[in-house]
């Protein structure tokens, strides 16, 4: 049996047992809530939800081994972040080689625009070796400035803009696109400035070498003296110049509505139409003519060439450039008749001179013949219809010369109302045509031949007389006009503009190219002379004559003359024709003998001593003789021209080299030679035109020996 010490030892320790056991209970709980908050600690950093107290019991929870638990995670972790570390400074690495490689500048700043960092590009833009801007601000780093720009991008960012860009920004003699990134943090307060320099320098150098291009060309298209045009493959006109409209009479607007086919003339249509499509088919097509109309109707003569502009083989434009060759073709037709003139001058003046001397031979002898008979007898009426005979074949011999070539009008100061006034009252005297003339008192005096300038007129005015065979009204009118560029194939300068308009039927347009041809007339007993010789009189005063017809409305001719100049002389009429020859020793020179024996017979009946040569070295030598021998000749006549030997123009310069006080006369059949209308000019005191009556030959004579000498 149990005592009571036992029993009371025996509660003790159960006592003592109890309580360790609920202290053992509360270092239980308390491990296990230790590790329950580590483990969702852990859980937290992997980034799972903690756990909840009956999700794990917690026997559960140390049969788990949380310890181990825990040293495993926080192993596995530091090892994911050794290796997220690595990657992240590989990454970091990659990135900053990428930025280096940027062809860009790139540069970081603090929220206060100081330079934190930049890359190697914006090193090499901005900065000498070895030198630093870090810590910095942009505007004195970069700008050199005290104050940033107000265009400047950082300073229109921090107020306000989002993402502002600097087109062209130059900064130490370079230029860029400048962009400007701000990067805030969790808070969205401003933390760092991202700013990319582009450099665009050689860009801009290429546009605006591009744009000086543009513009050369531009310059070189719109100022042209041709005529350039863009048109599309269906004929629309895209572009052209301004000499293109300024030719055509278009303005911009009005082209965008036409074709060029609306252009043409109806009478090239086709052919430019094949043209056309050879162009955009891409066929070579050489150059060409062709007729455009201009605005106003006037037909305008083109030369020029075409080629098409291909893209991916489709045709998508055409691009012509021309050339108006109107007045060209207009002055090589006027040269063209002016040769031809020319040709049939060279076989006139041979007949005309051949028969001037026969003239000349047959007119002296009638004149001395006329001398020898009775004035009243039929032998005397017989030379004087011979004489007149002789006179008609002169006037045709001067039609003739005025082809000759070389001739050259005598030239004086002319007042152009007095000489229209008296070919009209002379001309259409007697006629059933009456004239309107309307002559301004202003008008300028012109260079002129009389003579020649005034067959010119009535030849016009007989024409349109006769074109109007029951009456009407000839209108003539002149007016002063002043060339400033060269036109209508005249240089620039004054001229004095005639026309002469009649009502008559007009002219065949067929006809028209050829009135002014040698012997072409559509007149049954007309000789095709008259508009021909008009035509070389007004070509060899340096002026122009031009016709405008229309059938069924009359014709219209003008003429344009040169203007004298105001320090041109009068020409003074010689007062010595009524003089009494005196009498003196002749030298004359003649190639024809029978010329030689009348001018001896005339010579001597006007009581002169004569001596006769054939040809200019002969009359040098004897000229030479009489010196030698003190009986020097007072006057020689000189044939302008020796076929085959020295005419007068050469042997009248040795003549004045041995004797400088000769007197010398030439003599020719070519009364247009130059010679002739200039005869002072070479070394001549006189002249006299074959054929010459003893009046004439008289009158010359008589001028050269009273003639003062200088």
């Amino acid at each position: 049996m149990t005592s009571i010490s036992e029993t009371q030892q025996l509660t003790a320790e159960i006592r003592r047992l109890r309580e360790e056991n609920r202290a053992l209970r509360n270092k239980e709980r308390s491990a296990i809530r230790y590790i329950r908050d580590k483990v969702d600690q852990l859980l937290v950093l992997m980034g799972t939800v903690p756990l909840k107290p009956e999700e794990l019991e917690d026997d559960t929870l140390i049969d788990l081994d949380p310890i181990g638990i825990v040293s495993d995670s926080f192993t596995q972790v530091l090892a994911n972040l050794r290796s997220t570390n690595e990657s992240l400074q590989v990454a970091k690495d990659e990135i900053e080689a990428i930025i280096d490689a940027v062809q860009a500048g790139i540069l970081v700043m603090d929220g206060e625009c100081r330079i934190l960092s930049y890359n190697q590009k914006m090193e090499d833009l901005f900065l000498e070796s070895g030198k630093t801007i870090m810590g910095r601000f942009c505007n004195e780093a970069l700008c050199e400035k005290d104050k940033p720009d107000a265009n400047c991008v950082i300073k229109r960012m921090l107020a306000g803009e989002k993402n502002p860009v600097s087109k062209s920004w130059f900064c130490r003699g370079r230029f860029y696109d400048v962009t400007a990134t701000p990067i805030t943090d969790s808070s969205g307060k401003l933390s760092h400035i991202v700013v990319l320099y582009i450099d665009i320098t050689q860009r801009k150098r290429a546009e605006e070498e591009i744009k000086q291009s543009e513009e050369r060309y531009r310059d070189l298209f719109e100022n042209a003296s041709d005529l350039i045009q863009i048109v599309d493959p269906d004929g629309h006109i895209d572009y052209v110049n301004q000499t293109w409209l300024d030719t055509l009479g278009y303005d911009k607007d009005e082209i965008r509505k036409l074709t060029v086919f609306d252009l043409i003339h109806p009478e090239c249509v086709n052919h430019c139409h094949d043209l056309f499509k050879k162009v955009i088919q891409g066929r070579q097509v050489e150059k060409f003519e062709t007729k455009f109309l201009t605005k106003d109707g006037r037909e305008i003569l083109l030369e020029g060439t075409t080629s098409c502009k291909f893209e991916d083989g489709r045709p998508v434009s055409t691009r012509g450039i021309f050339r108006d060759i109107t007045e060209k073709r207009r002055m090589e037709e006027e040269l063209y008749k002016a040769q031809k003139l020319e040709s049939v001058g060279i076989l006139a003046g041979g007949i005309a001179h051949d028969f001037n001397n026969l003239l000349a031979a047959i007119l002296g002898n009638i004149s001395l013949a006329e001398m020898e008979v009775p004035g009243g007898s039929t032998v005397f009426q017989r030379l004087s219809d011979a004489k007149k005979a002789c006179s008609r074949a002169t006037d045709l011999t001067q039609q003739l010369l005025t082809f000759a070539k070389g001739g050259a009008p005598i030239i004086q100061r002319t007042s152009v109302a007095e000489l229209i006034r008296d070919c009209v009252g002379f001309t259409l005297r007697g006629s059933n045509v009456k004239c309107d003339c309307l002559l301004p008192d202003d008008l300028w005096p012109v260079a002129a031949d009389d003579g020649q300038i005034s067959q010119v007129l009535q030849n016009l005015l007989i024409n349109g007389a006769q074109a109007m065979p029951e009456g009407g009204i000839i209108r003539v009118r002149a007016e002063n006009v002043t060339l400033s560029t060269r036109e209508l194939s005249l240089e620039p300068g004054r001229y004095v503009k005639i026309t002469v308009s009649d009502h008559g039927p007009g002219i065949a347009p067929e006809h028209l190219e050829k009135i002014f041809d040698p012997y072409f007339t559509t007149k049954e007993m007309g000789s095709g002379l008259g508009l021909a010789i008009s035509y070389s009189i007004i070509y060899k005063h340096g002026g122009l004559i031009t016709v405008d017809s229309e059938p069924g409305k009359g014709s219209s001719f003008t003429l344009y003359l040169p203007a004298s100049h105001n320090d041109e002389p009068e020409v003074e009429v010689s007062e010595s024709a009524a003089a009494t020859p005196n009498t003196g020793k002749v030298l004359f020179m003649d190639d024809e003998e029978m010329v030689r024996d009348m001018a001896t017979r005339m010579l001597t009946i006007l009581g002169h001593e004569v001596h006769c040569v054939e040809d200019g070295e002969e009359a040098i030598q004897t000229y030479r003789e009489a010196m030698d021998s003190d009986s020097p000749f007072d006057l020689v006549i000189m044939d302008l021209t020796i076929p085959g030997g020295m005419g007068g123009r050469e042997a009248v310069q040795e003549v004045l080299r041995m004797d400088p006080q000769a007197r010398v006369i030439v003599s020719s059949g070519y009364s247009t030679d130059p010679v002739m209308a200039s005869y002072a000019d070479y070394g001549f005191c006189g002249m006299t035109v074959k054929p010459y009556s003893l009046a004439d030959l008289k009158k010359a004579v008589s001028d050269a020996l009273t003639l003062k000498p200088e």
